[in-house]
C-alpha cells in the first residue's frame, strides 16, 4: 500500500482515527491513574462484573464473576477496544490483506482487548478481595459519582472512593435523590462487597 493509498482510503483513516483517539485515551487514563485522578486500581474496569472489583473499578465492586457485556464493558475497556480496533484494522490493510479481511482483524482485536483489560482489572480486584478494605475504613470515605445513582435505590451507579490512598470504584445506591455524575459523595453504608450505599457530601 502506498502513502498516498494510506492517506485517501476511508477505512484507512477510520482505522487511524481509531488508533490514535484510543491511544491518546490510554495514555491519559495512565496519568490520571499514576498521579491518582481516576484511576481504579483494580478495575475499571470493573464493572460489577467488572464486578468484583469492589472497589476500583472494581475494585471491588466492579467486577461480577457472571460474564454479562453490559459489565464488561467500561470506559477503559471501551477505549481498549477502540485503540486496538484502529491498530487490528491498519494492520491488516498495511499487511496487504482485503477490507473485509481488515474488518475481521479489527473486530477480533478490538474484543481481545476488551476481555483482555477486563480480566486483568479482575484478576487485580480479586486479589484485593482479602478484606484489607475493611467497614470500618470505607464507611465515611470521601468520593465523586461516576456513573449516574438513581435516586431512592430504584437503581445503581457508580462512584470512585478515596480509599488508603488509592482511588476505589464501587457500584452504588442512594436513599435520597438521583446523584448525578460528578456530585461529591460519602459513603454511608456497606450494602455488598462490591456495591456501597452513599450520600451528597
Amino acid at each position: 500500500m502506498t502513502f498516498f493509498d494510506f492517506i485517501t482510503s476511508p477505512l484507512m483513516g477510520v482505522y487511524f482515527i481509531c488508533a490514535v483517539f484510543g491511544g491518546t485515551m490510554m495514555i491519559l487514563q495512565l496519568i490520571m491513574m499514576i498521579f491518582g485522578f481516576g484511576g481504579t486500581e483494580t478495575g475499571d474496569w470493573g464493572d460489577g462484573s467488572d464486578g468484583g472489583d469492589a472497589g476500583n473499578d472494581s475494585d471491588i465492586g466492579e467486577y461480577s464473576q457472571t460474564i454479562d457485556i453490559f459489565k464488561v464493558l467500561s470506559i477503559r475497556t471501551i477505549i481498549a477496544g477502540i485503540t486496538f480496533f484502529g491498530l487490528g484494522g491498519l494492520a491488516g490493510l498495511t499487511g496487504g490483506t482485503s477490507k473485509f479481511i481488515s474488518v475481521i482483524l479489527a473486530i477480533t482485536s478490538s474484543l481481545i482487548a476488551i476481555y483482555a483489560v477486563y480480566y486483568l482489572y479482575l484478576s487485580v480486584a480479586n486479589l484485593r478481595s482479602d478484606g484489607s478494605i475493611s467497614e470500618e475504613t470505607l464507611i465515611g470515605s470521601l468520593g465523586n459519582v461516576y456513573i449516574k445513582i438513581p435516586e431512592a435505590g430504584t437503581g445503581t451507579g457508580k462512584v470512585l472512593v478515596n480509599q488508603q490512598e488509592r482511588t476505589m470504584e464501587y457500584e452504588a445506591i442512594t436513599a435520597g435523590k438521583e446523584l448525578k455524575t460528578g456530585t461529591p459523595i460519602v459513603v454511608v453504608r456497606i450494602v455488598s462487597p462490591t456495591t456501597v450505599e452513599v450520600k451528597p457530601s
